[in-house]
C-alpha cells in the first residue's frame, strides 16, 4: 500500500464522509480527526489477515473491500462486501488487536486509516468528542452485528428448506426401495411358480405360451428394477450430512456473533456511564462558574461603591478647598453677574424618576464629559484608558450605591468601565431630549428646560 499526502487528497475532491465514524462531528472537530490519521492507495491488495495482529481502524473514501472468515474446513467464506463511507477493524481495533477477519481491497482503493494509541491521544486532546466517537464506533459494530445476523438467519432458513428438500426425497427413494422389494418378492414367487410348472410337466414344451408369458412378466419385472435403482439419488444422504456440518457451522458462527454482540452491548454501557458522568462533571463545573461569577460581580459593585465613595469623599474636599478660596474673592462678584439655567429640581427629580422606570428608553446614552477627564479600567484593574474632557463614553445604567454617578463604559467596548459624576456629562440634557420626546408620544406636553435661552440671576458662585 502506498501513503498519500492529505492535501494533495482534498485537492482532488477527496474528503471523510460524514457517516459513520465521523457522525454528529463538528466540521473543525473531524477536520482535527482527519489529520491525526494517515491516507493509502491499495489495489487488489491484503489489508490484513484473519489472526494477525491489527491495531488500526481503517475507513473507505473511495472503493471497495471484501472481508472473510476460514469456516471449520479452513474454506475461506466471504462474510461482507464494504463500499464508501464503511469502516472495519473496529473489533481488533477495540479489544486485543488481532484481526478477527481477513480484509482485501478490491479494485483500486483509497483508504484512511488511524492507530488505536493515536485515537486514544486525539480524545484525550478532544475531550467534548470522545462520547460522540465512542458512541459512533458502537453504532458501527451494532450495525455490522445487525446485517451479519439478518445474513445468519437467511442461509439457515435455506439450509432448512433444502433439508426438508432432501428429507421429502428421502422418503421417496424409501417408498421407491419398498415398491422394488415388493416387485422383487413377486418375481420370485414367479420364478418359484415357473420351476413347479417346469418339474410337473417334463414331457411338454419348455417355451409353451404359459413360459412365455411368465418369462415375459419377469423381464418387464427387471426393468422396472433396474429403472428403479437409476432413479435412486445415491448422493443425497452425502448432501444431508454436508449441510448438516454447515448448518453446524453457520450455528457456531451465529453464536459467536451473539457474544460479540452482548460484549458491545456492555461495552456500550460502560461508554454511556462515562458519558453522563462526564456530563455530570460538565455540569457541576459550570453551576461553579456561575457562582463564581456572580461573586465577582458581587465583588465589582462593593468595589464600585467604595470607588464611588472614595471619589464622592474626594470631590467633596476638592469643594471645600474650593469654597475656602472662593470666599476671599466673593466680595468682587456682583449677584447680576452670575447667571445658571432655569432647570427646576422638580424637572430633574421627574427626569430621574422617569429614566429609572424606563430604563430600556433612557439607557444606553452617549454623553460627553465637560470638565474632567475620566480613567476608564478593566474588571481585575490590571489595565486603564483615560477618556480626555470633550470625548465621549457609553452611560449604561445610574449607579446603584451613590445617586450622584453613573455607569459608564468605552463607546466600542465593554470591557472598560468606570463611575462618572452626572455633573461631569450632559446626561440630564441628553436624557431630557428623550424624556420630552416620550411625554408627547403619550400627549403629555412637557417643556424642555435646556432648550430655553431664558436665564436667572442667582446668589451663587459660577
Amino acid at each position: 500500500m502506498k501513503t498519500l499526502y492529505q492535501e494533495d487528497l482534498l485537492e482532488a475532491g477527496y474528503e471523510l464522509p460524514t457517516s459513520g465514524l465521523c457522525y454528529n462531528l463538528d466540521p473543525e472537530d473531524a477536520k482535527a480527526l482527519i489529520s491525526e490519521g494517515e491516507w493509502l492507495l491499495a489495489e487488489d491488495e491484503l489489508v490484513a489477515r484473519e489472526g494477525d495482529k491489527q491495531s488500526y481502524l481503517y475507513m473507505i473514501v473511495s472503493g471497495a473491500v471484501e472481508l472473510s472468515k476460514k469456516d471449520d474446513r479452513g474454506k475461506q467464506q466471504t462474510i461482507a462486501d464494504l463500499g464508501t463511507g464503511d469502516t472495519f477493524g473496529e473489533v481488533a481495533f477495540l479489544r486485543g488487536h488481532v484481526a478477527s477477519a481477513t480484509s482485501e481491497t478490491r479494485g483500486l482503493c483509497i483508504l484512511w486509516r488511524m492507530d488505536h494509541d493515536q485515537l486514544l491521544d486525539f480524545i484525550a486532546s478532544h475531550g467534548t468528542i470522545a462520547g460522540q466517537l465512542c458512541l459512533n464506533l458502537a453504532g458501527l459494530l451494532a450495525d455490522r452485528l445487525l446485517k451479519e445476523n439478518k445474513l445468519v438467519s437467511k442461509v439457515k432458513m435455506d439450509l432448512e428448506e433444502a433439508i426438508s428438500d432432501l428429507r421429502t426425497v428421502s422418503e421417496e427413494d424409501t417408498l421407491k426401495t419398498t415398491a422394488l422389494k415388493e416387485l422383487q418378492s413377486k418375481v420370485e414367487s414367479l420364478n418359484h411358480a415357473t420351476r413347479v410348472r417346469r418339474d410337473g410337466q417334463s414331457k411338454r414344451s419348455r417355451f409353451n405360451s404359459i413360459s412365455m408369458g411368465s418369462l415375459a412378466f419377469a423381464c418387464l419385472c427387471i426393468a422396472g428394477m433396474i429403472g428403479l435403482y437409476n432413479a435412486y439419488d445415491h448422493e443425497a444422504p452425502e448432501q444431508v450430512l454436508v449441510l448438516s456440518e454447515e448448518l453446524k457451522s453457520m450455528e457456531k458462527n451465529e453464536a459467536f456473533y451473539l457474544d460479540l454482540k452482548k460484549r458491545i452491548e456492555a461495552e456500550n454501557q460502560e461508554l454511556l456511564h462515562a458519558n453522563n458522568d462526564f456530563k455530570a462533571l460538565n455540569e457541576k463545573i459550570s453551576d461553579e462558574l456561575i457562582l463564581a461569577k456572580q461573586d465577582l460581580s458581587r465583588r465589582e459593585y462593593e468595589y464600585d461603591s467604595v470607588k464611588s465613595q472614595l471619589i464622592v469623599a474626594l470631590d467633596q474636599i476638592e469643594k471645600l478647598q474650593a469654597s475656602e478660596s472662593s470666599l476671599e474673592v466673593i466680595s468682587d462678584y456682583l449677584p447680576e453677574e452670575v447667571f445658571t439655567p432655569l432647570v427646576s429640581q422638580e424637572f430633574l427629580t421627574d427626569l430621574t424618576n422617569w429614566a429609572n422606570l424606563n430604563s430600556t428608553l433612557a439607557f444606553p446614552q452617549k454623553v460627553e464629559i465637560l470638565e474632567r477627564p475620566v480613567v476608564v479600567s478593566d474588571l481585575t484593574l490590571s489595565a486603564s484608558i483615560e477618556i480626555p474632557v470633550g470625548e465621549n463614553v457609553m452611560v449604561t445604567r445610574f449607579h446603584p450605591v451613590s445617586e450622584n454617578y453613573v455607569v459608564a463604559q468605552q463607546l466600542n467596548s465593554d470591557l472598560f468601565m468606570a463611575s462618572v459624576e452626572i455633573e461631569n456629562t450632559n446626561l440630564m440634557e441628553k436624557l431630557a431630549e428623550k424624556y420630552v420626546a416620550h411625554m408627547a408620544s403619550i400627549g403629555k406636553k412637557v417643556i424642555n428646560p435646556f432648550t430655553d435661552n431664558r436665564f436667572s440671576q442667582t446668589n451663587q458662585l459660577p
